[in-house]
């Protein structure tokens, strides 16, 4: 009877033996991870500073381009977060591994994995947003020194394009597939960029025409 009512304890002594060393190791390798995580991001927040990345990056407009992007806070936050979590993440593979939980180590595996993939379409998006500023700019200047009308709405629609076509890039990027949709906004886009270079056309037909007529009359002199 005794024997009987002692068995249960005893095999739970037992998995607590057996598991008691993985839980520790688990433990201490979250313990190790978030002191090196922590470390790391004091690292890279003091180097980012002293390099003064977020001031040059407020003069080229990256501040209003992270905004957009729903960071809300400035390039050195979001990558020293970034790298934060990415320390934590894989510490948490390791500890999964230590207790032998191949399922949660599987799932956590595959999202740092994927990982790189969705920092590489962040940057995507990002340097998109660069771009479409740094051309809408341009043709908003370009209409403005050809008197041509309807710059601003050139300039939005621009921007407006080359945003969506480096969405879907980045969605592309993700292994999201949108091949019809990405080859109608490249027909658009090369739409757009004749109109625009008629429309440049258009405005300086004027200034050909002087230039045409001051080489003829200087061929009659």
């Amino acid at each position: 009877m005794m024997q009987m009512l002692l068995d249960p304890f005893r095999q739970l002594a037992q998995r607590f033996m057996e598991w008691a060393p993985g839980v520790v190791a688990a433990f201490l390798i979250l313990l190790l991870g978030l002191v090196l995580a922590r470390a790391l991001r004091s690292f890279m927040e003091g180097a980012l500073t002293r390099a003064k990345i977020d001031e040059y990056a407020s003069k080229v407009g990256v501040h209003e381009v992270f905004t957009r992007l729903g960071f809300g806070k400035s390039p050195t936050y979001a990558l020293c977060f970034m790298v934060y979590w990415f320390v934590l993440l894989m510490c948490f593979v390791a500890a999964a591994d230590a207790v032998n939980l191949p399922v949660v180590k599987e799932l956590l595996a595959r999202f740092v994995n994927f990982l790189p993939e969705l920092l590489a379409a962040i940057l995507i998006l990002f340097g998109g947003l660069l771009f479409a500023r740094f051309l809408s700019e341009v043709v908003a200047n370009a209409a403005a020194a050809n008197n041509i009308g309807g710059g601003h709405f050139l300039s939005k629609a621009t921007y407006g394009v080359i945003l969506v076509f480096a969405s879907l890039m980045a969605l592309e990027h993700l292994g999201i597939r949108m091949a019809l949709v990405t080859m109608s906004l490249q027909i658009l886009l090369a739409s757009l960029g004749l109109g625009f270079a008629l429309a440049f056309g258009l405005g300086a037909r004027d200034l050909a025409g002087e230039y045409l007529r001051g080489l003829i009359e200087k061929k009659k002199d």
